[in-house]
């Protein structure tokens, strides 16, 4: 009998395996397990960065290469089910988008694609919730500012919902409560830290844009409805930096290594000495508790601590600039 070539013998027991085999016949040991550590390692990189698409092409790469009988094709069939069941309606293979990731980039998408905030007033829940909390608001501020504030709370949500989707991800549109703002639905995503801080900052940032445009009425026509709107809307959104519990803070706070959640510290800190909005008070509080509670990021995201300190910046000197009444 001719001896196998050396080639299509199983390094860990030495028992002849045919070039197509997935395994060994004898020990069970995976043909390609070395291609299959370097597949696994990227996909998980992948979707620590959110990159959703690329982290289902590369566990589909892995699938192939993996008998259907082994635990591990089993698990990353049951990933590869989720990211499925994850993606919008009509997502195309490889084809989902990609999330904007910064302030600047936020803002323009807010000019230039203005339209995609419009999706919520297509769908009948959010109307009507949207309504109800106008009628409370009037019923306690008047219809000018009670119109600015749902508006202002709608697009805070829609950014939100903007971001999830553009990490490929299914959100509902925003439900309104009366008398306490509003909410979105994000469905069964798994998310890694820094998709996870980006989708929590971004309403701050949309809500930023919105208060910024109130501001900018006010300056060019000094009506002071436009200044309340203004003011209101920044010190909403700096609540909602309060990296507490479910709030948008809590997640900015989720990828930021314990170092830069000082970095946080400081910048809240510094700015309600400067200015003594109160808002910051809470966040600077919130945040030193953040630096013991051991949920830190082990990588740093220097653009996460961009966001989330220019936000801080922003939205305080928003409120220092605009009149409270």
């Amino acid at each position: 009998m001719t001896p196998a070539p050396e080639g299509t013998r199983c390094p860990g027991c030495s028992a002849p395996v045919s070039e197509s085999a997935l395994s060994c016949p004898d020990c069970r040991r995976l043909t390609h397990a070395e291609e299959l550590e370097t597949l696994a390692a990227q996909a998980r990189a992948a979707w620590s960065k959110g990159d959703l698409a690329r982290e289902r092409d590369l566990w589909s790469r892995s699938v192939a290469l993996l008998p259907q009988d082994t635990v591990q094709y089993r698990s990353i069939r049951a990933r590869l089910d989720e990211l499925e069941r994850l993606a919008p309606p009509g997502a195309r293979s490889g084809a989902w988008g990609k999330a904007s990731m910064g302030i600047g980039p936020a803002l323009l998408l807010l000019l230039t694609k203005g339209k995609l905030l419009l999706v919520g007033f297509t769908k009948l829940g959010t109307l009507l919730t949207m309504l109800a909390s106008l009628g409370v608001y009037w019923s306690m501020y008047g219809w000018a500012f009670a119109l600015g504030l749902v508006l202002s709370i709608y697009v805070h949500e829609m950014g939100h919902v903007i971001a999830i989707r553009g990490y490929g991800l299914r959100a509902t549109a925003p439900m309104f409560i009366p008398g306490l703002g509003a909410f979105i639905q994000l469905r069964g995503a798994r998310l890694a830290p820094v998709p996870n801080a980006r989708i929590g900052l971004a309403g701050p940032i949309y809500g930023l844009a919105a208060a910024l445009t109130a501001l900018g009425v006010y300056l060019v026509t000094h009506a002071k409805i436009w200044g309340v709107i203004a003011n209101f809307g920044a010190v909403i959104n700096l609540f909602n930096l309060i990296p507490v519990w479910q709030l948008d803070g809590s997640r900015g706070l989720s990828s930021l290594t314990r170092k830069q959640r000082g970095a946080v510290l400081l910048t809240a800190g510094v700015l309600w000495l400067i200015t003594s909005v109160p808002m910051l008070l809470l966040i600077a509080a919130a945040t030193a508790y953040r630096m013991f509670t051991r949920d830190w990021a082990e990588e740093p995201d220097q653009l996460g601590l961009m966001q989330f300190a220019g936000l801080l910046a922003v939205l305080t000197a928003v409120a220092v600039v605009a009149p409270l009444k």
